[in-house]
């Protein structure tokens, strides 16, 4: 097993990686399910599946040492792309997602399924997401309900590949350009979050997010707060802000944190989106993502198509530990390698990261683990 430690953000310059391959904790994953980003902890067991055009899922069993992945009934949803997976309770459920359909490619779901790891099958709930969950939502859970932040305006996301279609193959490039030249505000991401309670299979309005609708978005509870961190807010586009939310009796309320700070070498933070996170030894950790840099000045110029900035998709691998005392970031240490789109789960005082995607959109398998006690990150 090699690891790789660092003291501190001011020695990050100084290290070099353990030589050798990089090797985890854990075994990698199938490479049926190599950079998929759907998966939660359900008690000691990951579940990990879709994506790329999958419908598998995989378990393992985190407290067998010698543990391995196993197949799991496939999904009966069938192939797609970006569902989001929570554990409660015992069950995975499955919300979501996009997938090919009769009348257009890319189209997004509303439907949601359980999986028993006791009987080992899958059933179709008797409800749909009131807002998706589409390309781009995120989860965590919180007292036995999940909870959904954000993604893609569903009717203006399904138009899209839709009019493409109806377009045709000369006409399609016309139906992109309308849609990346459009402002974040007219993208209109979801900006209302919702929870999901499967005992009771109800599902709640918890407000209004009023810092505008993210994609990708870093989403989670520590110490009893919902933390947002980054995100897209159009095609290209992230933002470097934080907001932490408080639960009362009319939903959720937000109010902003610090800003994500810039990694060494670049003049400003770019901000992140389909980023990794956890918590370990009680600090919310955040890793990884993918953004184009040069994409958020050139907006602020009034260059609303990110393609112009020729900008290359960059996959980050700097890690950030965030102060909820103070409500501040530092980078505490790297990834091996730019990962965005893993799955990724706390366990213990351990964050893992399961696959995800690397430059190039090459696919990974790698299963690591990331630690922080305060002082050193460990990731191994």
């Amino acid at each position: 097993m090699k690891k790789v430690f660092f003291k501190s953000s001011i020695a990050i310059a100084a290290l070099a990686l353990t030589q050798g391959a990089f090797a985890g904790s854990y075994p990698a994953l199938p490479e049926v399910i190599a950079g998929s980003g759907t998966g939660a902890l359900v008690g000691d067991t990951l579940y990990v599946g879709l994506g790329s055009g999958s419908d598998l899922f995989y378990s393992l069993n985190l407290k067998e040492k010698e543990a391995k992945w196993e197949a799991v009934p496939a999904f009966p949803g069938g192939k797609r792309n970006q569902a989001v997976a929570a554990g409660v309770d015992g069950k995975l459920y499955v919300f979501g997602g996009f997938h090919n359909t009769e009348v257009a490619d890319n189209q997004t779901a509303k439907d949601a399924y359980s999986y028993n790891p006791a009987d080992k099958k899958w059933q179709k709930l008797t409800t749909r997401s009131p807002f998706g969950p589409s390309a781009g939502t995120s989860v965590t859970t919180y007292k036995g309900k999940i909870y959904f932040f954000g993604g893609v305006n569903q009717n203006i996301w399904d138009g899209l590949f839709q009019d493409a279609k109806a377009a045709g193959k000369e006409g399609k490039g016309k139906v992109f350009d309308k849609y990346f030249d459009m402002s974040a505000e007219d993208f209109l991401f979801n900006s209302i979050v919702t929870s999901y309670e499967p005992k009771t299979n109800h599902w709640a309005n918890q407000g209004y997010f009023p810092y505008g609708g993210r994609a990708g978005a870093a989403f989670a509870v520590v110490d009893g707060k919902f933390v947002v961190a980054n995100g897209e807010l159009k095609a290209g586009l992230r933002t470097d802000t934080t907001e932490v939310g408080t639960l009362g009796d009319k939903g959720i309320e937000w109010k902003a944190m610090q800003k994500l700070p810039a990694p060494k070498g670049d003049k400003y933070q770019e901000g992140i989106a389909a980023v990794m996170s956890g918590v370990s030894h009680g600090t919310y950790l955040v890793t990884g993502g993918a953004n184009f840099p040069g994409v958020a000045e050139n907006y602020k110029k009034g260059v609303n198509d990110h393609r112009k900035a020729k900008a290359s998709k960059t996959f980050r691998s700097d890690v950030y530990a965030l102060d909820m005392k103070t409500g501040s970031w530092k980078i505490v240490g790297k990834l091996p390698v730019g990962t965005a789109g893993a799955v990724s789960v706390t366990y213990g005082d351990k964050v893992i990261i399961a696959g995800g995607k690397t430059t190039g959109n090459k696919a990974l398998t790698e299963v690591k683990t990331m630690s922080y006690d305060g002082k050193t990150l460990t990731v191994e």
